[in-house]
């Protein structure tokens, strides 16, 4: 009596098992992605940030290039941390990225000198890398396995949405507990990044191929398909200009605020409506987005607008146009990681989505401590007359670059 029959049954069977694990573990990352982003992006500590740091005697000067620090730490550690997610464990580098994060702010509580915040951020940045790039590959790929990649925006803008709207009551919260007791905030926000890494460790790698290669290699690859890829080279630029005006203009809040007399303790009111509309911007504005680069310029003009009419119109009514800069907080993630997503293959996308990382921080780390020089001795309107030029005028020269790219294409097919 021949086995075939049992053999061949019992092979479908197994490979039926497997199949059906297989996916409820990538339906498992996808439900848990949620989760992670919540509590990793759930740092109350926004809207205290600036005034903490005044409390405990620094110039904006002084935070600035504290924030040069955390990012030309971004840019160090960005291409080994992406390269980890690669090679090594998305889930791995996604637990580290909590876990720095907390020590980071717990830092920030028990110390009072510049060097010491400047170890604490470059530990931030460090956390920040470990972040960056590996949750979206991680979502991205799981949904691809499923065959439902089209809906990688729609659920990271979602999930953003979430923490958006976690964010804005957080704010409120964060305003009272530091009239309380300035130190309260950041211990929640201690809290929150450790249970990110906590459910980190829930997470399911994905089969997926590995680069093989070592790690120069690996980076050498990367950078060379970034140069290479048209597409990606102009996103590169862009993240560049974009680095630089969304971070600088979370920076430039509380000047505008003190400039127009706005007391600290309604600065958590201000945060929740920023957020509302971020959260917004995340679950709405994304669903709507088909023209990702049109989508992601004229996400630069509204940036530019931010700092031009508050420059305009100087009073306390003109947080409503700052508040422009949190469309670009909400859609602008989802819109740059879906675009990226498409172009790159599983080996390399993680360390890709770090070289666009990369680039916004490096901008953001050569430009930030002229940011606050200029805010110290030209005063908050200048600062933000400058900012908006600046931002308008990358804008036109991108939309120039992609003509001239686009161009050359067409040139080379003909």
């Amino acid at each position: 009596m021949t086995h075939e029959p049992v053999e061949a049954f019992a092979s479908a069977g197994f490979l039926f098992f497997n199949y059906t694990i297989s996916t409820m573990n990538y339906q498992r990352n996808i439900n848990n992605y949620t989760l992670y982003r919540f509590f990793y992006g759930m740092l109350i500590i926004g809207p205290v940030l600036t005034p903490y740091f005044r409390l405990k005697g620094l110039s904006y000067t002084e935070i600035m290039w504290l924030q040069s620090i955390a990012a030309l730490s971004h840019v160090i550690f960005e291409m080994p941390t992406g390269v980890i997610a690669d090679k090594v464990s998305r889930r791995l580098s996604l637990m580290l990225a909590g876990m720095c994060i907390g020590v980071a702010m717990i830092i920030y509580i028990l110390t009072h000198s510049f060097y010491a915040f400047a170890i604490a951020e470059a530990l931030f940045g460090l956390g920040l890398t470990f972040g960056s790039g590996a949750d979206s590959a991680l979502l991205y790929e799981s949904l691809q396995r499923l065959g439902r990649e089209n809906e990688y925006a729609r659920i990271d803008g979602r999930s953003a949405s979430f923490v958006f709207a976690g964010q804005g009551v957080g704010a409120i919260i964060s305003s009272l507990l530091y009239t309380l007791n300035p130190d309260l905030p950041f211990w929640v926000s201690v809290g929150s990044a450790f249970t990110a890494a906590a459910f980190a460790l829930r997470f399911v790698e994905v089969e997926r191929k590995k680069c093989a290669h070592q790690y120069h290699i690996h980076v050498y690859q990367s950078f060379s398909i970034a140069i290479k890829t048209p597409r990606i080279l102009w996103i590169v630029l862009l993240a560049a200009l974009m680095g630089f005006a969304s971070r600088s203009g979370f920076w430039l809040y509380e000047p505008y605020f003190t400039l127009v007399n706005i007391d600290v303790v309604w600065f958590g009111a201000i945060f929740c409506f920023f957020n509302i509309i971020a959260a917004i911007s995340a679950k709405v504005l994304v669903n709507h987005i088909n023209k990702y680069r049109f989508a992601l310029l004229m996400m630069g003009v509204l940036l530019a607008v931010s700092f031009i009419l508050p420059a305009l119109w100087v009073m306390p009514f003109s947080i409503i146009f700052i508040g422009l800069q949190q469309i670009v907080r909400g859609a602008y993630r989802p819109t740059l990681n879906g675009y990226i997503n498409r172009q790159i293959e599983d080996t390399h996308r993680a360390t890709i989505i770090s070289i666009v990382g990369l680039s916004a921080n490096l901008s953001f780390a050569f430009f930030s401590p002229l940011v606050g020089m200029y805010l110290d001795h030209s005063g908050t309107l200048s600062t933000y007359w400058i900012t908006g030029i600046i931002t308008l005028t990358g804008v036109s020269l991108l939309t120039l670059i992609r003509r001239a790219q686009k161009s050359h294409v067409t040139l080379e097919a003909a």
